[in-house]
């Protein structure tokens, strides 16, 4: 996990939804699991009026069900007021490796999706949270939302730009 200059900042970490305390630390809402952000050293401010801002990250941690952000040279609630409904982005790069069977949703978007005898059902839209991940499908005027769990989509070919799902009776109607 490193700071590479040329690559880009197009993880999304996450978005500013609040300040904790008096002293520079804000609450973000995860797009991604804590675990693979918490070691990140520098991200890029969306800001919703200003320019992009870049920022060194001084801690990043949980407490109870809140992740708190402190970020370099943002040291009194002044000067982090404006940052609410910033969008907060990383260079994957920094984010820890993924295990074999996890994947960044950005690359399964786009996927083509096939059931595992074969047929074409449609391509990946989005990955949509709802307790579980559900991949959205998109096939023709017709959209799909599949559980993404092992049982249900066995195959995931990033390299290939596709992934197989298991046709269960109504899933796909």
């Amino acid at each position: 996990m490193t700071t590479v200059s040329s690559e880009p900042y197009s993880f999304k970490v996450g978005t500013i939804v609040g300040i904790k305390g008096l002293n520079g630390e804000v609450k973000l809402r995860l797009d991604s699991d804590f675990d693979l952000i918490e070691n990140i050293q520098s991200v890029k401010l969306a800001l919703i009026k200003s320019p992009a801002v870049d920022a060194e990250v001084d801690s990043i941690k949980m407490q109870g069900k809140s992740v708190l952000l402190r970020l370099k040279g943002f040291t009194t609630r002044d000067d982090i007021e404006t940052l609410i409904g910033a969008d907060i982005f990383t260079q994957k790069g920094q984010l820890r490796e993924l295990d074999e069977d996890e994947w960044w949703f950005g690359d399964l978007v786009g996927l083509t999706a096939y059931t595992t005898g074969g047929a074409r059902v449609g391509v990946v839209s989005a990955v949509v949270e709802s307790g579980n991940y559900l991949l959205e499908i998109q096939a023709g005027d017709k959209t799909f939302l599949v559980p993404f769990v092992k049982a249900l989509v066995p195959v995931v070919d990033i390299p290939g730009k596709r992934l197989e799902i298991e046709p269960l009776p109504g899933l796909l109607e």
